[in-house]
């Protein structure tokens, strides 16, 4: 394992690690501005706690040229349990995580919780591009303004559930691939909330809930058959825009939505063929 803690004014701090029965702990201590977290993880059963209370924490690889650099902290291996804390303003998160693949192992768990403005984190289950990211679990919720969430996560029984609260211009997006995917996503409170969702295979769900002002929701899911697809949304406040495309193979299609106020449109497209 690789990493790095980078403080005031960009010169290199030490980050202490310790190793106890396949158990990691990480703190990154932010110190005024410029923070960043480099982790390069390989292994299993790991516990890999990320708090950042500040301003301008990154956590990501190696810092390349350029301030739009967006390489992936990336972490190799199965069982991992990672939990990254963000408090404070221009935070980033770019993770990465490749599933390995030896046969019995469970998945990995990832929970990014990040309170403040200008927040962005990428999360990719399937980093290494091999459509083996089974069995995974992510958990995202977002607190403040311009927060945004960008999910890829790929098979097995997946469970997500992402609560954007509060602030203007949150976002989340989401790529499912397969299996019992499920998503709960609760976009409260007000500003320019956004939920883009895409499930490929098996027995989809997503349940949108959305309380208030410039609402938009978009959810795709295909390929359904026995016990595929639903989608319920229950919103509540202004200029709501619903597109639900749900399609084929053969049945299962359901949409369930509930809405009271203000300029809602809804475009909904159902084929079992």
């Amino acid at each position: 394992m690789k990493q790095s803690l980078t403080g005031r004014g960009g010169l290199p701090r030490k980050l202490s690690t310790i190793l106890l029965s396949a158990v990691m702990l990480i703190t990154g201590l932010a110190f005024a501005a410029d923070n960043s977290i480099y982790i390069d993880q390989t292994g299993d059963n790991s516990t890999i706690a990320v708090t950042q209370d500040g301003t301008s924490n990154v956590v990501r690889g190696i810092q390349g040229v350029g301030t739009g650099n967006t390489t992936p902290a990336k972490i190799v291996g199965d069982g991992n349990n990672v939990a990254v804390t963000q408090t404070g303003s221009s935070n980033t998160l770019s993770l990465g995580i490749n599933r390995g693949t030896g046969t019995g192992t469970t998945g990995n768990t990832v929970n990014y919780s990040v309170t403040g403005n200008s927040a962005a984190g990428i999360i990719n289950m399937n980093n290494a591009n091999t459509g083996t990211a089974a069995s995974n679990t992510v958990g995202i919720t977002q607190t403040g303004n311009n927060a945004s969430a960008n999910l890829n996560l790929v098979g097995n029984t997946n469970t997500i559930g992402v609560t954007t609260s509060g602030g203007a211009n949150n976002a989340y997006t989401s790529t499912v691939v397969g299996d019992s995917n499920t998503q709960s996503i609760s976009l409260t409170g007000g500003g320019g909330n956004g939920a883009t969702v895409n499930q490929t295979g098996n027995s989809h769900d997503t349940s949108i809930t959305s309380v208030g002002a410039t609402n938009s929701y978009t959810v795709n899911q295909t390929g359904g058959g026995a016990t595929g697809h639903t989608t319920t949304l229950d919103f509540n406040g202004s200029s709501n825009t619903v597109s639900v495309t749900q399609q084929g193979t053969a049945a299962d299609n359901t949409a369930n939505i509930k809405s009271v106020g203000s300029t809602n449109s809804f475009t909904i497209n159902q084929n079992a063929r």
